[in-house]
């Protein structure tokens, strides 16, 4: 069930690649929308569009916008070439692309085909959340700054890959070799099918030395055992592994989050590792002082975590205060560097931990 209301688009606020923020006219409100031209057109001032108000309505974290549904001024819409690929498959908003499986296809590779040789060692870095992606990547490159890194997002969270503010940036700032959607997700350099298909794609295509696998933004979370979206982490070592890459997972680690679930090391990450995988996967983390740590082992023997995978302490990760050094804003859960200093040093440690795998013969 949704809630949807017209309105008339007043003007344009911000637009970049594949999004607009729009101040839109709903009875004598003015409110703020988001629209994706690709799937509903490009949207104009006096242009009346149907808005999809749920969020909102809700009060939940959509960060108070409106999502543009249908534009009236357009009247047709025209397909673009290429690719035959549904996303969003059997919903009013569902959109053609051209996936990376048809170009092999097309292209006659035998990757299409015949049996993969798999990743070789190449290192995938497993994220829950996407406030870990810009904080890894800029680590990454302080310490390698020509790794080529490419981001897999999952469609777990956020479906389109326009609406990530720290995307755009790091794409803008040639940070990011390229970008992959994979699922119903939208919107990156290449499409793909699946998560396997993307790790190929990321390797054989984009030519990655690191691969980050993460959600977009709005990941969904619960306080029961299963209910959150991020178990797809212990999902994806296995899909590493399967494919002879290396998986590394980035733990969710807070002494900021006050919740008891997430306090230390997240019930989420517990979860994944223990539960959901059935490989064996490198959790680097960083050293911190002798009550945290106690803490965390404690955590990671209770749930059988130090025996099932390979945990790695990174003595003093180089760049926690670089991290208060960039033009960027980090933040998780409301969070920043200073509010919960050791979320970030654990991907930092994630990073040290990768720079150090790419520079061993």
């Amino acid at each position: 069930m949704i809630s949807a209301e017209t309105g008339t688009v007043e003007k344009i606020i911000w637009s970049r690649e594949g999004i607009q923020c729009l101040e839109v006219k709903i009875g004598d409100k003015k409110e703020k929308a988001l629209n994706y031209p690709f799937l509903t057109g490009t949207a104009l001032p006096g242009h009346c569009v149907l808005l999809n108000t749920t969020a909102v309505n809700l009060g939940l974290g959509s960060g108070g916008y409106h999502f543009v549904m249908a534009n009236y001024a357009l009247k047709e819409l025209s397909l673009r070439p290429g690719g035959h690929i549904m996303k969003l498959r059997y919903t009013p908003l569902q959109c053609k692309v051209q996936v990376y499986e048809e170009l092999l296809d097309s292209r006659g590779s035998a990757l299409a085909w015949n049996s993969y040789e798999g990743l070789k060692g190449l290192p995938v870095v497993i994220g829950e959340l996407h406030s870990m992606v810009a904080p890894f990547i800029l680590a990454m490159k302080k310490l390698q700054p020509g790794v080529k890194i490419v981001y897999i997002m999952t469609d777990s969270a956020a479906l389109p890959i326009y609406l990530s503010d720290i995307v755009f940036r790091l794409r803008r700032d040639s940070l990011l070799e390229g970008t992959v959607t994979c699922g119903h997700a939208f919107g990156g350099d290449l499409e793909t099918v699946n998560v396997y298909t993307a790790l190929m794609a990321a390797r054989e295509e984009l030519k990655a030395d690191v691969v980050l696998l993460a959600p977009g933004p709005g990941v969904v979370g619960t306080s029961t055992r299963y209910g959150y979206s991020g178990i797809e982490q212990g999902e994806h070592i296995d899909r590493v592994r399967k494919m002879q890459g290396l998986p590394i997972v980035i733990p969710r680690i807070s002494f900021g989050d006050l919740r008891t679930r997430h306090f230390g090391l997240s019930h989420h990450t517990i979860t994944a590792l223990s539960e959901i995988t059935s490989q064996r996967a490198c959790i680097p983390l960083p050293l911190l002082g002798r009550d945290k740590m106690l803490l965390l082992y404690r955590q990671f023997k209770s749930a059988g975590l130090l025996e099932k995978h390979r945990i790695i302490v990174i003595k003093k990760p180089k760049n926690v205060t670089f991290y208060n050094e960039v033009n960027y804003t980090f933040n998780t859960m409301g969070r920043g560097v200073k509010q919960d200093p050791v979320f970030f040093a654990t991907v930092a440690a994630a990073a040290c931990f990768t720079e150090k795998l790419l520079t061993w013969d």
